[in-house]
C-alpha cells in the first residue's frame, strides 16, 4: 500500500472522498478541489503528499470531462491569465514545500469558508435575475472600453489563482468570479472553467516536478484512487444532465463552508 495510506481504513476513507469529489467535479465544474483537499488534510497528515496525488487524479479527469464539453469553450478568456497564472504556480509550491502543515490547513479552513460563502451568495443572486445569462461572443464579453481593466484584473486573477493551485490544488474560486462577470451560458462557463483547469494542471505538473513533489509515491496512491475517481466522474456525468444544477451547486457550496469551519478550528491529523 502507498505511503499515503497509514491503514487501509485510512484508504478507504480517502476512496470515500475522491468518489465525493470527482462527482462535485463533473457534474458542477468547481468545488471539487476544496472538497477533497479539505477532507483529505481531516484524514491524512501529509498534506503535500494529499495534494500532489489529488493532482494527479484530478488531472486524469480533467481530459476525460473536457472532451465531452471543448467545443463550448472561451479560450481566448483565458489568455490573460496564463502569464501570472505561472508566477503564481511557483509561489503556491514553494510555499508548500516551507509552509507548517497546522498554519496551511488554517488558512485552507479559511479559504474554503469563504468560497463556500460567495458560492451560496453568488447563486442566490443569479437565481433573482429575470433571465439566465445568454451566451456572449469573446468580443461582446471583452468589449475596446474595458479591455485596459480586464487586462489588470485577469493578471491579479491569475496570480492568486496560480498560487492557491500550487499551495492546495484550489485555484478555481477567483477565476470562477471573474467568468461569471462574462455572462456566459451554462455550458459555455463549465466549459471553459474546465479549459482552465487543464491549462493550469499542466502548468503545475511543472512546478511540482521542478520541486520534487511529484514522485512515484504521489503516483502510486494516485493508481490506487484511480477506480474511485473514475466512478465518481461516471456518477457526476450523470448528476449533471439529470438534476437541477442550481440545487447540487448550492448543497456543495453549503458542504464546503462546513468543511472549512472545521478545518480553520484546528480539525484534522497532525503533520
Amino acid at each position: 500500500m502507498p505511503e499515503l495510506f497509514p491503514d487501509m481504513t485510512t484508504f478507504v476513507l480517502c476512496s470515500l472522498i475522491v468518489v465525493g469529489a470527482q462527482l462535485i467535479y463533473a457534474a458542477a465544474g468547481f468545488g471539487a478541489g476544496m472538497f477533497s483537499v479539505a477532507m483529505l488534510a481531516i484524514v491524512l497528515p501529509d498534506l503535500a503528499g494529499a495534494v500532489v496525488t489529488l493532482y494527479v487524479l484530478t488531472f486524469l479527469a480533467e481530459i476525460w470531462v473536457l472532451l465531452h464539453a471543448w467545443r463550448q469553450a472561451k479560450g481566448r478568456l483565458l489568455l490573460g491569465l496564463l502569464p501570472t497564472t505561472v508566477v503564481g504556480m511557483w509561489l503556491g509550491t514553494e510555499l508548500l514545500l516551507l509552509g507548517n502543515v497546522v498554519w496551511l490547513k488554517g488558512v485552507l479552513g479559511m479559504i474554503v469558508a469563504m468560497a463556500g460563502a460567495w458560492f451560496v451568495f453568488e447563486e442566490y443572486r443569479r437565481r433573482g435575475r429575470l433571465s439566465q445569462p445568454q451566451p456572449v461572443s469573446d468580443e461582446e464579453a471583452n468589449p475596446p472600453s474595458h479591455r485596459t481593466r480586464k487586462t489588470y484584473l485577469n493578471l491579479l486573477v491569475g496570480l492568486v489563482a496560480g498560487t492557491l493551485a500550487g499551495l492546495f490544488g484550489t485555484g478555481g474560486p477567483p477565476v470562477i468570479v471573474l467568468l461569471r462577470g462574462y455572462g456566459l451560458s451554462k455550458g459555455a462557463f463549465r466549459a471553459t472553467l474546465l479549459l482552465y483547469f487543464l491549462m493550469a494542471s499542466i502548468l503545475r505538473g511543472g512546478s511540482y516536478l521542478h520541486a520534487g513533489l511529484l514522485n512515484m509515491n504521489g503516483i502510486a496512491a494516485a493508481i490506487w484512487l484511480l477506480p474511485a475517481s473514475i466512478l465518481g466522474t461516471i456518477l457526476g456525468m450523470v448528476v449533471h444532465r439529470r438534476l437541477s444544477e442550481n440545487h447540487f451547486a448550492t448543497a456543495v457550496s453549503v458542504l464546503l463552508m462546513i468543511l472549512g469551519v472545521v478545518l480553520l478550528v484546528g480539525g484534522g491529523a497532525e503533520g
